[in-house]
Protein backbone atom coordinates (compact mmCIF):
# COMPACT_ATOMS: atom_id res chain seq x y z
CA UNK A 1 0.00 0.00 0.00
CA UNK A 2 1.17 3.81 -0.55
CA UNK A 3 1.03 6.90 1.21
CA UNK A 4 3.11 5.91 4.19
CA UNK A 5 3.05 7.72 7.13
CA UNK A 6 5.64 7.95 10.16
CA UNK A 7 3.73 6.77 13.16
CA UNK A 8 4.50 9.51 14.89
CA UNK A 9 2.08 12.01 12.60
CA UNK A 10 -0.31 9.21 12.58
CA UNK A 11 -1.00 10.70 15.84
CA UNK A 12 -2.42 13.74 15.26
CA UNK A 13 -5.82 15.46 16.02
CA UNK A 14 -7.75 15.25 12.96
CA UNK A 15 -5.77 12.27 11.67
CA UNK A 16 -7.63 9.32 9.78
CA UNK A 17 -5.19 6.64 8.79
CA UNK A 18 -5.36 2.82 8.45
CA UNK A 19 -2.98 -0.22 9.16
CA UNK A 20 -3.48 -3.15 7.53
CA UNK A 21 -1.72 -6.33 8.80
CA UNK A 22 -1.09 -10.11 8.32
CA UNK A 23 -0.59 -11.81 11.78
CA UNK A 24 -1.27 -10.67 15.14
CA UNK A 25 2.17 -10.39 16.18
CA UNK A 26 2.45 -8.04 13.43
CA UNK A 27 -1.02 -5.72 14.47
CA UNK A 28 0.36 -5.93 18.16
CA UNK A 29 3.44 -4.51 17.48
CA UNK A 30 2.62 -1.82 15.39
CA UNK A 31 -0.94 -0.97 17.30
CA UNK A 32 0.81 -1.51 20.90
CA UNK A 33 3.97 1.22 19.91
CA UNK A 34 1.02 3.58 18.84
CA UNK A 35 -0.67 3.01 22.12
CA UNK A 36 2.22 4.28 24.28
CA UNK A 37 2.70 6.67 21.93
CA UNK A 38 -0.25 8.11 22.32
CA UNK A 39 -0.51 8.23 25.85
CA UNK A 40 3.16 9.15 26.94
CA UNK A 41 5.07 11.37 24.18
CA UNK A 42 1.40 13.06 22.76
CA UNK A 43 -0.33 12.70 26.13
CA UNK A 44 -3.26 12.29 24.34
CA UNK A 45 -6.37 10.33 25.74
CA UNK A 46 -6.50 6.84 24.39
CA UNK A 47 -9.60 4.72 23.34
CA UNK A 48 -8.65 1.23 21.69
CA UNK A 49 -11.95 -0.81 20.05
CA UNK A 50 -10.91 -4.25 20.72
CA UNK A 51 -11.82 -6.78 17.79
CA UNK A 52 -12.30 -10.68 17.71
CA UNK A 53 -8.93 -10.97 20.79
CA UNK A 54 -11.60 -8.95 22.94
CA UNK A 55 -11.11 -6.41 26.05
CA UNK A 56 -9.81 -9.09 28.10
CA UNK A 57 -7.29 -10.10 25.36
CA UNK A 58 -5.88 -6.65 24.23
CA UNK A 59 -5.61 -5.82 28.29
CA UNK A 60 -3.50 -8.90 28.72
CA UNK A 61 -1.46 -8.47 25.43
CA UNK A 62 -0.97 -4.62 26.51
CA UNK A 63 0.63 -5.96 30.14
CA UNK A 64 2.67 -8.27 28.69
CA UNK A 65 4.82 -5.84 26.30
CA UNK A 66 4.99 -3.33 29.58
CA UNK A 67 2.29 -0.98 28.64
CA UNK A 68 0.81 -0.07 32.14
CA UNK A 69 -2.84 -0.39 31.93
CA UNK A 70 -3.69 0.09 35.30
CA UNK A 71 -2.11 3.45 35.49
CA UNK A 72 -3.39 4.85 32.60
CA UNK A 73 -6.65 3.73 33.32
CA UNK A 74 -6.25 5.24 37.21
CA UNK A 75 -5.19 8.17 35.20
CA UNK A 76 -8.55 8.58 33.20
CA UNK A 77 -6.49 7.89 30.09
CA UNK A 78 -6.99 4.93 28.69
CA UNK A 79 -10.08 2.81 28.30
CA UNK A 80 -10.26 -0.26 26.35
CA UNK A 81 -13.84 -1.47 24.79
CA UNK A 82 -15.12 -4.30 22.66
CA UNK A 83 -16.03 -3.42 18.61
CA UNK A 84 -19.45 -4.93 18.37
CA UNK A 85 -20.45 -2.48 21.66
CA UNK A 86 -19.09 0.15 20.50
CA UNK A 87 -20.62 -0.14 16.46
CA UNK A 88 -23.42 -2.41 16.73
CA UNK A 89 -26.92 -1.91 18.33
CA UNK A 90 -27.97 -3.90 20.77
CA UNK A 91 -30.65 -6.14 21.11
CA UNK A 92 -31.47 -9.49 18.81
CA UNK A 93 -30.73 -8.39 15.52
CA UNK A 94 -27.39 -6.38 15.71
CA UNK A 95 -27.67 -3.81 13.34
CA UNK A 96 -24.46 -1.43 12.61
CA UNK A 97 -25.27 2.21 14.36
CA UNK A 98 -25.82 4.95 11.47
CA UNK A 99 -22.63 7.24 10.79
CA UNK A 100 -24.31 10.05 12.97
CA UNK A 101 -24.59 7.83 16.13
CA UNK A 102 -20.59 6.53 15.63
CA UNK A 103 -19.49 10.20 15.13
CA UNK A 104 -21.79 11.32 18.40
CA UNK A 105 -20.22 8.91 20.33
CA UNK A 106 -16.80 10.16 18.65
CA UNK A 107 -16.93 13.82 19.90
CA UNK A 108 -18.23 12.20 23.46
CA UNK A 109 -14.33 10.71 23.37
CA UNK A 110 -12.94 13.87 22.40
CA UNK A 111 -14.98 16.02 24.99
CA UNK A 112 -14.49 12.83 27.70
CA UNK A 113 -10.20 13.57 26.97
CA UNK A 114 -10.77 17.56 27.18
CA UNK A 115 -12.50 17.04 30.32
CA UNK A 116 -10.24 14.94 31.94
CA UNK A 117 -7.27 17.10 31.12
CA UNK A 118 -6.06 16.01 27.88
CA UNK A 119 -5.38 18.03 24.67
CA UNK A 120 -7.44 15.23 22.38
CA UNK A 121 -7.86 11.90 21.69
CA UNK A 122 -6.46 9.19 20.24
CA UNK A 123 -8.76 5.76 19.31
CA UNK A 124 -7.62 2.61 17.60
CA UNK A 125 -9.92 0.41 15.75
CA UNK A 126 -9.72 -3.08 14.90
CA UNK A 127 -12.31 -4.42 12.44
CA UNK A 128 -11.66 -8.01 12.21
CA UNK A 129 -14.35 -9.00 14.25
CA UNK A 130 -16.94 -6.47 11.88
CA UNK A 131 -15.19 -7.99 8.83
CA UNK A 132 -15.79 -11.60 10.08
CA UNK A 133 -19.89 -10.29 10.77
CA UNK A 134 -20.44 -9.02 7.30
CA UNK A 135 -20.17 -5.10 8.76
CA UNK A 136 -17.07 -4.20 6.21
CA UNK A 137 -18.81 -2.31 3.78
CA UNK A 138 -20.42 -0.45 6.29
CA UNK A 139 -17.72 0.52 8.38
CA UNK A 140 -16.23 1.21 4.83
CA UNK A 141 -19.42 3.90 4.76
CA UNK A 142 -18.09 5.09 8.01
CA UNK A 143 -14.87 5.42 7.28
CA UNK A 144 -15.43 8.01 3.93
CA UNK A 145 -18.29 9.84 6.10
CA UNK A 146 -15.55 10.03 8.78
CA UNK A 147 -12.46 11.34 6.08
CA UNK A 148 -15.01 14.29 5.82
CA UNK A 149 -15.71 15.39 9.43
CA UNK A 150 -12.93 14.38 11.26
CA UNK A 151 -10.74 17.38 11.11
CA UNK A 152 -13.82 18.72 13.39
CA UNK A 153 -13.07 16.73 15.92
CA UNK A 154 -10.07 16.91 18.42
CA UNK A 155 -9.55 13.38 17.51
CA UNK A 156 -6.37 10.69 15.72
CA UNK A 157 -8.17 7.75 14.42
CA UNK A 158 -6.40 4.77 13.44
CA UNK A 159 -8.21 1.94 11.76
CA UNK A 160 -6.54 -1.55 12.24
CA UNK A 161 -7.79 -4.18 9.29
CA UNK A 162 -6.29 -7.34 9.43
CA UNK A 163 -5.79 -8.90 5.44
CA UNK A 164 -6.84 -12.56 6.21
CA UNK A 165 -10.36 -11.24 7.31
CA UNK A 166 -10.72 -9.09 4.66
CA UNK A 167 -10.31 -11.25 1.66
CA UNK A 168 -11.94 -14.49 3.35
CA UNK A 169 -14.74 -11.73 3.31
CA UNK A 170 -14.34 -11.74 -0.09
CA UNK A 171 -13.24 -7.90 -0.02
CA UNK A 172 -11.28 -8.01 -3.05
CA UNK A 173 -10.65 -4.85 -3.78
CA UNK A 174 -9.61 -3.46 0.04
CA UNK A 175 -6.70 -1.99 -0.69
CA UNK A 176 -8.21 0.83 -2.93
CA UNK A 177 -11.32 0.96 -0.86
CA UNK A 178 -8.91 1.47 2.20
CA UNK A 179 -6.56 3.90 0.51
CA UNK A 180 -9.49 6.01 -0.75
CA UNK A 181 -11.32 6.19 3.12
CA UNK A 182 -8.14 7.21 5.03
CA UNK A 183 -5.75 10.36 4.40
CA UNK A 184 -2.91 7.51 5.08
CA UNK A 185 -1.82 3.89 5.47
CA UNK A 186 0.71 2.92 7.82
Amino acid sequence: MSRGLKKAEALRPGSHVAYVFASTPEKQTMLFQLCEQAVSTHNSYLLYISGKQGVKGIRLSLKDVGFDVAFFERARQFKIVDSEEWFLSSGRQRSFKSNEELMNQIAGVASEALSVGYPYATIVSETDSLVRKGFYSKYLELDEHIGTTLHNVKVALVCAFDQRELEAAGAKSYREDILKAHSAVL
